[in-house]
């Protein structure tokens, strides 16, 4: 089995997309640490790769991944990673017990959410849409906080 980290740096878009997604949605600290220590190497092996993508263009699903390593290297809390990125379900979320629904609105394609981060207690408005494909904006309400002590 390879590593994350040899994905992100084999030059093969769909390796490099695996290790994005298992990225974007990992917070085991074990195997961010490495990937945060190499992200620079990631950005200039992704660099100008073609990864694709129809409705939306997976070069920002990347990005995504390495800024989420960034916050996490910061010391940010794991809710920093909601904030641009449309594909974070607060169900799901909810259902792994990352986030509380504290309420919604009436269901719906379009629908709204409240939802409070289980580790820092940040509150996000959820604006749930619908257009090629259902998507979710977070919107903190307050600055995105630091992890408890790892």
């Amino acid at each position: 089995m390879t590593s994350l980290l040899d994905d992100f740096l084999s030059g093969d878009p769909s390796r490099v997309l695996h290790a994005t997604w298992e990225t974007i949605a990992s917070r085991d600290t074990a195997v961010l640490r490495p990937l945060v220590r190499a992200a620079s190497r990631i950005r200039r092996a992704t660099d100008g790769l073609d990864l694709g993508g129809i409705i939306y263009a997976n070069r920002g699903h990347l990005e995504h991944a390495l800024d989420k390593l960034a916050q996490f290297g910061a010391g940010e809390c794991w809710c920093a990673g909601y904030v641009g990125i449309l594909t974070f379900d607060p169900r799901k979320e909810e259902a792994v017990a990352h986030v509380r629904i504290v309420s919604t609105s009436e269901p719906g394609w379009s629908m709204t959410y409240e939802c409070e981060c289980v580790v820092c207690g940040l509150t996000f408005d959820v604006e749930q849409g619908d257009y090629h494909f259902m998507w979710w904006r977070w919107v903190p309400r307050g600055a995105i906080r630091p992890l408890p002590r790892r």
